[in-house]
């Protein structure tokens, strides 16, 4: 378990990581009901948020959205805390790893990415392509290959998430 690093599901995603999703994303928080942050404990005891993730139910399965790390935290943290995230090979793949496993329990966690460092970062994680573009899911029970790719068209009709 890192030292200083925390996942922690908040109530007032606004207040930790407003300020990230505004810089990288250029709109304020949505209001989903599910909002995890990673926090950094620097060794002066300064806490600074280093990633964000949403999440919402959706009959059986969640939906994700909002990933996001700060990528200063890369240059500003100590590489001894970096390391502490390993097997983890980033902060992002940490915070998406710890969310999940905090999650309800769910059939699947379903992604909509089209960005290039998301996808290879969320692969690592364990999410696979689904049959439809874009669309990858962490399959959280084992099902089906009918029922997955029901599930998946279903997900697909109330994207983007």
């Amino acid at each position: 378990m890192p030292a200083h690093f925390l996942v922690t599901e908040t109530h007032d995603a606004a207040f930790l990581a407003g300020d990230l999703f505004r810089r990288v994303f250029g709109q304020p928080i949505p209001g989903y009901p599910s909002h995890f942050v990673c926090l950094h404990r620097a060794d002066d005891g300064a806490l600074r948020t280093a990633g964000y993730v949403h999440f919402s139910a959706f009959e059986s399965v969640h939906l994700v959205g909002g990933f996001v790390v700060d990528r200063e935290m890369y240059r500003g943290a100590a590489r001894a805390h970096l390391e502490e995230l390993r097997p983890s090979l980033t902060i992002g793949e940490h915070l998406m790893r710890e969310a999940i496993r905090a999650l309800p329990s769910s059939n699947a966690v379903f992604a909509f990415m089209g960005d290039r460092r998301s996808i290879e970062v969320n692969e690592r994680v364990g999410y696979e392509r689904t049959h439809l573009p874009n669309l990858f899911a962490f399959w959280r029970r084992d099902l089906p290959g009918d029922a997955k790719r029901a599930l998946a068209e279903r997900v697909m009709r109330v994207t983007p998430f």
